[in-house]
């Protein structure tokens, strides 16, 4: 299945991953996503992943919270489209 992660700069990144793949399993696919396109450019960056995870949801409708719960429960379908939202604080 393939997801489309929109970035906040308007880049769209298809991201591949398996029928029955966990929220979890997308946040890692977008980690290597993110890895391999950089080493092909030849780009040295270093992006924080605990950060950007505990400072973002990804949304669809609605926020995908629990890393443990399956795409198909947030009624996934094949090119859905997925972006970051920046986490309210708790008080």
């Amino acid at each position: 299945m393939t997801v489309r992660v929109c970035k906040m700069d308007g880049e769209v990144m298809p991201v591949v991953v398996v029928q029955n793949a966990t929220v979890l399993d997308l946040n890692k696919a977008i980690q290597r996503y993110v890895q391999l396109r950089q080493e092909r450019e030849g780009s040295i960056q270093h992006i924080c992943w605990t950060y950007v995870w505990k400072t973002y949801h990804l949304t669809s409708g609605e926020m995908l919270t629990e890393d443990k719960k399956k795409l198909w429960e947030y009624s996934f379908r094949n090119w859905e489209e997925v972006s970051f939202i920046k986490k309210l604080r708790q008080k």
